[in-house]
C-alpha cells in the first residue's frame, strides 16, 4: 500500500502485513489521466511541509472549506516540524500552503545547492516565505489518526489553519452527511454516480512519467464502501479509465486532495492511499461525509 504522498519519508510497517510507502523524489507534485483545472477548482491548493529536523517532507494537495481551513489528509499533517523543531505527532507549523493552478514550484531551491539539511531548510523556508503565492499556517492530524496503525480504520483526516485569511468567491464544502452512501446506494446506478478528483500529484508513472506541478482533475466511479480495504469510512474509486469508470484517479502528490461530487464544490472524501506502485486500479480515500469526521473538522470552522 502507498500513501499518495510525495516526498521523502520513509517506507513504515503497515500491521506487519503491507509497506507503506512514498515515492523518493524531490517535493513530487497529478491526478492521472486527467485534464488541466485552470479555474475549475480555485479553492484546490498544494500544500508543502517540512519534517521537524529541517528535511524536506512531503507535497500534498488540499481543499480551502473557509478563509482560514485547509482540508487535507491526516498523513500529511502529521508530525510536521516547527520552524524546524520537533513536535509530537500535531501543531507544526513547517507547513505552506498555495491555489495558484499551475508552475507552483519553479524557482524551488536544490538539494544539490546546499551542504547541510540546516541549510537547505533555511533555503526552502525562506523561499516559501518569500513567495506571495503561499500562506504559512498550523497542521492538525485528526487525534484517532495513528499512522495506519489501525487499518483500515484510518482516520485520515487533517486540516491546516491558515495563518492569513484567503478570500475566493467560492469555497469548498463538507458535503452533507451520508452523501456517498446515497449516491452508491444501487450497484446498477454507481457508474452513473461519478466523482471528481483534484490535485496536484503525478500525471503518470508508466509508460511515460509526467510530473508537473499544476492542478489537474479527472473523474472516476465508486466501487465500494464496504470491502476489506475500503471500510470503516474508506470509499474505495477505479483509477482505470474507461467508458463508464471515468477518466482516472489519484497518484503520488494527491493525498489530501478532494474527491467532490461531480461538478459540484461538495467534498465527500480526501485521497488517502494506494496499492498500486503505478498509481492504477484502485484508490482510496478517507471520508468526509461522516459523523465522525464532521466532528473532527467541524470545531475549526466554528
Amino acid at each position: 500500500m502507498r500513501q499518495r504522498i510525495g516526498g521523502m519519508r520513509a517506507a513504515l510497517a503497515l500491521a506487519g502485513v503491507v509497506a507503506l510507502m512514498t515515492v523518493t523524489v524531490a517535493p513530487a507534485a497529478a491526478i492521472t489521466d486527467g485534464s488541466l483545472d485552470g479555474d475549475g477548482h480555485p479553492y484546490v491548493g498544494l500544500m508543502v511541509a517540512q519534517l521537524e529536523d529541517g528535511t524536506p517532507l512531503w507535497r500534498c494537495s488540499g481543499t480551502l472549506i473557509s478563509p482560514t481551513v485547509f482540508l487535507t489528509a491526516g498523513h500529511c499533517t502529521f508530525n510536521i516540524g516547527n520552524d524546524g523543531q520537533h513536535v509530537a505527532s500535531t501543531g507544526g507549523n513547517d507547513v505552506w500552503v498555495t491555489f495558484d493552478d499551475s508552475e507552483v514550484l519553479a524557482g524551488w531551491p536544490a538539494r544539490a545547492d546546499y551542504p547541510t539539511t540546516a541549510a537547505l531548510y533555511a533555503a526552502r523556508s525562506g523561499w516559501l516565505n518569500a513567495n506571495a503565492e503561499y500562506t504559512k499556517g498550523v497542521a492538525h492530524p485528526n487525534p484517532e489518526y495513528d499512522n495506519f496503525a489501525d487499518f483500515p480504520d484510518n482516520h485520515d483526516v487533517g486540516v491546516v489553519v491558515l495563518d492569513e485569511p484567503v478570500a475566493m468567491a467560492t469555497y469548498g464544502e463538507l458535503a452533507p452527511r451520508g452523501t456517498i452512501n446515497d449516491m452508491a446506494k444501487l450497484p446498477q446506478t454507481r457508474n452513473d454516480a461519478l466523482i471528481e478528483t483534484v490535485g496536484y500529484g503525478i500525471q503518470s508513472i508508466q509508460p511515460h512519467p509526467m510530473d508537473v506541478e499544476t492542478r489537474y482533475k479527472s473523474t472516476s466511479r465508486i466501487v465500494s464502501l464496504s470491502g476489506k480495504a475500503s471500510k470503516d469510512g474508506n470509499v474505495h474509486t477505479l483509477n482505470n479509465p474507461s467508458a463508464v469508470g471515468g477518466r482516472g484517479g489519484s497518484c503520488f502528490g494527491d493525498s489530501g486532495g478532494p474527491l467532490l461530487v461531480n461538478d459540484t464544490n461538495k467534498v465527500v472524501a480526501v485521497v488517502s492511499y494506494g496499492f498500486s506502485a503505478t498509481c492504477h486500479g484502485a484508490d482510496y480515500s478517507w471520508r468526509v461525509d461522516t459523523q465522525p469526521s464532521y466532528d473532527f473538522i467541524s470545531p475549526f470552522l466554528d
